[in-house]
């Protein structure tokens, strides 16, 4: 799916492999295989890892996870990678370009050069691996070259939209007359 996790206390980078019952994690490059089925009581689950059982008690907030195994409580983020990849790849303030977060093509392009857009608003829909994601402007601004069209593949990186910031021009003020 697209996520990964950070464990609280855990010096381990872990990546899931999704299967049929099973989630194949590596952690810090070593395979191993994980299930998890609920238990008797609510928020309780029963862990396989590796062939060995564990009893857990679990509880969630969003995508923070409370995993309370042998008497310690571990806090596991799911970390929706093409999100963070996403707002990293975006700049902020100034002239920019919002690059693409990973390979993919554009399923649909919603501006075109010369409009002025608002935070937030749909600039294209891209799709990688997939999944389709909004590319939204990062705040106020006005499009200065739309650098890819419907259609089309793009690589990680790529430029997808060119933005000019916003500038508020002030009006100039009345000139003060001369009283003589």
């Amino acid at each position: 799916m697209g996520y990964h996790f950070e464990i609280e206390g855990l010096d381990a980078t872990v990546h899931p492999q999704y299967g049929e019952t099973e989630i194949g994690l590596r952690i810090n490059g070593l395979p191993h295989r994980v299930s998890l089925a609920s238990g008797a009581e609510p928020g309780e689950a029963i862990l396989e890892f590796d062939g060995q059982r564990e009893r857990v008690w679990l509880a969630s907030k969003g995508d923070v996870h409370f995993v309370h195994l042998r008497g310690r409580t571990h806090r596991v983020v799911a970390v929706n990678a093409l999100e963070r990849a996403r707002q990293e790849a975006a700049p902020t303030g100034g002239a920019e370009i919002l690059r693409a977060p990973m390979p993919g093509v554009v399923v649909g392009v919603a501006v075109e050069a010369g409009a002025e857009v608002a935070q937030g608003q749909l600039l294209m829909t891209i799709e990688s691996m997939k999944l389709e994601t909004a590319i939204t402007a990062p705040h106020d601004a006005r499009i200065a070259e739309v650098c890819v069209s419907a259609g089309e593949s793009f690589d990680q990186d790529a430029a997808l939209v060119r933005l000019e910031e916003e500038t508020t021009v002030e009006p100039d003020a009345p000139a003060k007359e001369d009283s003589k």
